[in-house]
């Protein structure tokens, strides 16, 4: 497993959004490019603009080589699949991860995956990860300390037209999913996508948050594991909060 980062690659493309978007970060003081961690954070709706800025500051600002865990189905196209490699973005197959972990890498992953990214009215920063704990399992097997980050405004640069909901929770739709091998290939409807009023986002700020690392020596059962999950998801909540407070303040009106 031939891991990419293409350094000028990442700054050049990154550096379209960071222009539009102007994006603040908090939280560099727990960054440690001498260890490997892993990363673990909310995603934005449609997941295009947030990955390229962490990306590019994790990498260029604090020379951390992490590698970011993408959805299999970006590796289906050939021009889009090279662009994610260019990113050093590695399909999703826990093997592969396991591989680019026993090279020492970072890892930039977001639990809630495909769907997170797929988000329906009414799920602005929600984290939908469902019942995945492999990326925890990964964390304890290699012993990498796990750092939560927020991100915010990435679920607010585009309105929704079309809700997903409308053909997911369709009757028709659900009698299609009866067939185990359509209900395989749409992930029980997950990868039906929303629609957006406007194909051109809003030019909104972003904002990041890195909290402190956290061990995963303590998990010695299934409990102590949902128990540690529910923890990052509520520091991650917390943190995106913390966020929407700082730019309140930053938006108001002087006096």
């Amino acid at each position: 497993m031939q891991v990419k980062h293409d350094a000028a690659w990442i700054k050049h493309l990154s550096g379209l959004s960071k222009l539009y978007f102007t994006p603040t970060f908090f939280g560099a003081e727990h960054i440690d490019a001498s260890r490997p961690a892993m990363y673990v954070g909310n995603h934005s709706i449609y997941g295009v603009f947030d990955s390229p800025m962490i990306i590019d500051y994790l990498y260029n600002e604090h020379k951390v080589a992490v590698v970011s865990i993408a959805d299999h189905s970006h590796f289906y196209i050939p021009l889009w699949r090279e662009i994610f490699r260019k990113f050093g973005a590695i399909d999703g197959v826990q093997e592969y991860v396991r591989e680019v972990m026993r090279q020492g890498y970072s890892i930039l992953v977001f639990p809630g995956g495909g769907r997170e990214v797929l988000k329906r009215q009414g799920e602005q920063y929600q984290l939908i990860w469902k019942q995945r704990y492999g990326f925890l399992r990964l964390a304890q097997e290699f012993d990498y300390d796990i750092i939560p980050f927020a991100a915010l405004g990435g679920d607010e640069i585009f309105e929704i037209g079309f809700d997903a909901r409308q053909v997911v929770e369709n009757k028709y739709f659900q009698k299609l999913l009866k067939v185990s091998a359509l209900n395989k290939l749409l992930r029980k409807g997950d990868v039906i996508p929303s629609l957006p009023k406007s194909l051109f986002p809003k030019r909104l700020p972003f904002y990041f948050q890195f909290q402190p690392a956290l061990s995963v020596s303590h998990i010695q059962s299934q409990e102590d594991m949902t128990l540690f999950r529910d923890q990052i998801q509520q520091q991650i909540y917390q943190a995106i909060e913390e966020l929407k407070n700082i730019r309140a303040s930053e938006l108001s009106p002087k006096s």
